[in-house]
């Protein structure tokens, strides 16, 4: 038996108990960098790596050697009698799922079962944030509650993995509005993706507003505002994809974000009650650097500037779609939930 899984928290606990079987940790943070449309997954995990690299998470080498890991013990699948993914209900883990389900709708399994666990809650586990949290003993009562992978399950992870990766937004918002009852936390996670589109209004994106309303409260260190941002949220982020964003804030010729003095207080980091999934190379030696809100930042959140013109541009992947020059493509407009695309 093989068990797929967002990372190695859950990897480790399954270790612990000695769970039957083989496991494998997909370790992509799929919703960070580009996801373009690739022949193979080996070619997608080359642009992954390159692009966790760009991000500070690890060498180009030993991102490539990782990925090349993970894809052979994926690939060598026909060893196992049973397949059995292991995914929350977040858009790191949707994603995750969007890709392992397409990939094998398009094998030939035989006589192999392949299985899927996913959820959203646990009893008495309160706020339930994912599968990390969860003891040995709490993962083995899940499981004979797997259910089989049908084309109820490969059929919208198929379209919704094609969307994500095209270079138009247009089929992944329809994805997002459409419900479906196998993958029933899909739709609220893609939503949750495309909130990172620069808004309209302010150009800044969902994750970038609340990092902003942190630190107007005044939260300075780095892990402090990545936990108080991490309050807005049903679902919080890894660390590492909060403080990317952080840094993004603090960089341009008008940043909304400026580093402050660390001040030596003694505390030490205390993120994980939040941070179940984090990315290669997390950068924990920097997570007391302290910044402060800026006057370009203070405007941003009174919705007097725009994020996009400050920075003088913008160059992001969201998916398979690039947006860059002086204006975005598209912009997320939340009181429609919808996105718009811009007259450039």
């Amino acid at each position: 038996m093989l068990h797929i899984t967002n990372g190695e928290s859950v990897v480790g606990t399954f270790r612990k108990v000695r769970f039957p079987g083989t496991y494998l940790s997909w370790l992509d943070v799929l919703h960070d960098g580009p996801v373009p449309q690739t022949q193979t997954l080996e070619e997608l995990s080359d642009v992954r790596a390159q692009a966790l690299a760009g991000f500070g998470w690890g060498s180009p080498e030993k991102l490539r050697a990782e990925f090349a890991a993970r894809d052979r013990a994926l690939a060598d699948f026909r060893r196992h009698e049973e397949i059995v993914l292991w995914f929350e209900h977040d858009q790191f883990d949707q994603l995750q799922l969007l890709q392992l389900l397409d990939w094998f709708a398009q094998q030939e399994l035989g006589s192999l079962k392949l299985s899927l666990v996913q959820v959203d809650s646990y009893p008495g586990v309160k706020p339930f944030y994912g599968l990390g949290q969860l003891s040995g003993a709490q993962l083995v009562r899940l499981f004979p509650a797997r259910v089989p992978v049908t084309a109820a399950h490969t059929a919208p992870a198929r379209e919704a993995w094609q969307a994500f990766r095209s270079t138009d937004p247009g089929a992944l918002l329809s994805q997002a509005q459409r419900p479906s009852s196998a993958l029933p936390f899909l739709a609220a996670a893609l939503r949750r993706f495309l909130q990172e589109y620069p808004w309209t209004g302010d150009g800044l994106s969902r994750t970038e507003r609340q990092v902003l309303l942190a630190a107007a409260r005044g939260r300075r260190r780095k892990e402090d505002l990545y936990i108080e941002a991490s309050k807005q949220e049903e679902t919080p982020w890894g660390d590492s994809s909060v403080y990317l964003r952080m840094a993004g804030l603090a960089a341009g010729p008008y940043p909304a974000l400026a580093k402050a003095e660390a001040r030596q207080d003694g505390k030490a980091g205390q993120n994980e009650n939040v941070s179940h999934h984090g990315s290669a190379g997390q950068d924990k030696k920097a997570a007391h650097d302290e910044y402060e809100i800026t006057d370009s930042g203070r405007q941003l959140l009174a919705g007097q500037a725009d994020w996009i013109t400050l920075r003088g541009g913008v160059d992001r992947w969201l998916g398979g779609v690039h947006l860059t020059g002086p204006q975005p493509q598209w912009r997320w407009d939340e009181s429609r939930g919808t996105l718009i695309k811009s007259a450039i």
